[in-house]
């Protein structure tokens, strides 16, 4: 689940206000008093603590014990954290939660950094009968771990609803203003606070903004601090769950990663480059085939809802042989995320977006102001994806266009990587090309899924029929999509969109 919250600051001997009477037709339930004992986990060097991310073992209410909390994207003053818990004993840290954290921990080791006491008082907040937000009023008690030792209050906005109603939490905000509360500029998890100035400094993979003036080596520190942080974040969730999205963006972390290393290969140290392609190339073939997996499963399914009812009643047994390809193949990606030569990766992959590696026969160059730079080496890719159409014929077989497909992600990769230096003209190009590829991914789906609908077929022979319909409908989204690239294309090797590459 993802973790959404506000949190205020609040002097230990103020009264929070009587929220239900003076809010209009919300109700609040009677308060639950809690007494919270938890023990948060770190390495030495806080790693996990400078990049937001909190795993604790806490007594004092019902459920699991154990508890990951991994950064999310958030909407405005909120702080948003994927939540992952564990239902294991206290003592060491247990092996399935430590695999969990792998990503934020890499080689290191993990030990307690802080126990925190807890007293709690939560009440829900309810709207015309749907529970809304619940709100705690916690004083922690830091109890040892750190040399700051005391207490502070804090005031948590816990949404319960995906749907919260954005007017109640205006005035709910207000009225907590207004007995005292105070906004933090930067919200934090209690562990973070607990542990002071340690944990506030910057993480070992810091994305840092950038502009039109940044230098060649802050744009390398910048697209690969992106692709690597993106690794690192999704990778609990592709541990501990089966969402497709997880999965989905941890390889997009490395494929974009990979892609880009090789578009800027001409500034970087060939041997580190080379090194870096081939592993995330490796872990990239060990995560596809579940991804390609789930692709294929989700296609299957909506496929089989445009055939007849009675036909596709008969296409159960499809759906199991997809889920048992799907289950075999999260089982691979699990094997490699266990293994040493990922650690070593994470830990590779820490140290590069840390201090990338540049061409030694061109001193000062990382120096140098990248916008001078950068055009020409999107242009490369470019004008390989712009070749590779141009000698398409119509007849040109699915492996013509799997190919196309490919360069026009490399180039699309490229054109994102270099957004912040050249703005909009990036971003329309980035954008053109991300059409292209969309069309292309879908025509490609739909080669794999007849392939795998044939081997099936051969597998199960009582589905030949219904087999036999399936294929029939990827064959005539095939030739849609043809003439679609087509139409795609065209628009996006408009002159207007590359000028910005002469």
């Amino acid at each position: 689940m993802i973790e959404r919250e506000i949190k205020l600051e609040a002097d230990i001997g103020m009264s929070v206000p009587d929220l239900e009477k003076a809010l209009n037709g919300v109700t609040i339930g009677s308060p639950s008093i809690r007494e919270l004992d938890a023990v948060y986990y770190d390495t030495p060097t806080l790693s996990m603590a400078r990049s937001g991310v909190t795993l604790r073992a806490r007594t004092g209410e019902p459920g699991p014990i154990w508890t990951l909390k991994v950064p999310a994207e958030a909407d405005g003053e909120e702080m948003a954290r994927h939540e992952f818990t564990f239902d294991e004993p206290l003592g060491a840290v247990p092996a399935s939660v430590r695999l969990a954290a792998r990503a934020h921990v890499c080689s290191q080791s993990l030990g307690p950094v802080v126990r925190l006491h807890t007293h709690r008082s939560e009440v829900v907040l309810e709207l015309e009968g749907r529970p809304q937000m619940k709100v705690c009023d916690d004083v922690v008690v830091v109890e040892d771990g750190t040399d700051r030792g005391g207490a502070f209050r804090e005031i948590e906005l816990e949404f319960v609803s995906d749907d919260v109603d954005r007017g109640l939490v205006d005035q709910v905000m207000a009225r907590l203003r207004a007995a005292g509360c105070r906004d933090t500029e930067d919200p934090i998890p209690k562990a973070i606070r607990a542990l002071g100035p340690r944990a506030l400094e910057p993480p070992d993979v810091e994305v840092v903004p950038i502009d039109k003036k940044a230098t060649v080596k802050d744009v390398v520190r910048d697209v690969i601090g992106r692709s690597v942080t993106q690794i690192m974040n999704h990778h609990a969730g592709v541990w501990l769950t089966i969402d497709p999205e997880e999965l989905h963006q941890f390889r997009v972390g490395a494929r974009r990663l990979r892609s880009d290393l090789r578009s800027f290969a001409p500034l970087l140290d060939r041997n580190w480059t080379s090194y870096l392609r081939d592993e995330l190339k490796w872990l990239g073939t060990e995560v596809a085939l579940a991804r390609d997996a789930d692709v294929l499963a989700e296609r299957l399914r909506s496929q089989i809802m445009r055939l007849p009812s009675e036909d596709a009643r008969a296409a159960d047994r499809l759906l199991q042989r997809i889920a048992d390809t799907t289950a075999h193949a999260r089982a691979h990606v699990i094997a490699a995320l266990s293994s040493d030569r990922y650690v070593a990766l994470l830990d590779d992959l820490v140290e590069s977006a840390r201090d990338p590696r540049f061409a030694t026969d061109q001193p000062g160059l990382a120096e140098q102001r990248g916008r001078k730079i950068f055009a020409r080496l999107v242009r490369k890719p470019w004008k390989r994806l712009s070749r590779a159409v141009d000698a398409l014929h119509p007849d040109s077989p699915p492996p013509a266009l799997h190919a196309i497909r490919i360069e026009a992600k490399r180039a699309r990769y490229a054109a994102e990587a270099v957004e912040p230096l050249y703005g909009r003209d990036a971003t329309r190009l980035a954008e053109a090309i991300a059409d292209v590829q969309t069309v292309l991914g879908e025509f490609q789906d739909t080669t794999v899924a007849e392939t795998w609908l044939r081997d099936a077929a051969k597998a199960i022979p009582s589905t030949r029929v219904v087999v036999g319909q399936l294929i029939s409908l990827e064959r005539s989204d095939r030739a849609r999509l043809r003439k679609r690239f087509a139409r795609v294309w065209k628009k996006t090797s408009r002159a207007k969109f590359r000028k910005w590459l002469s």
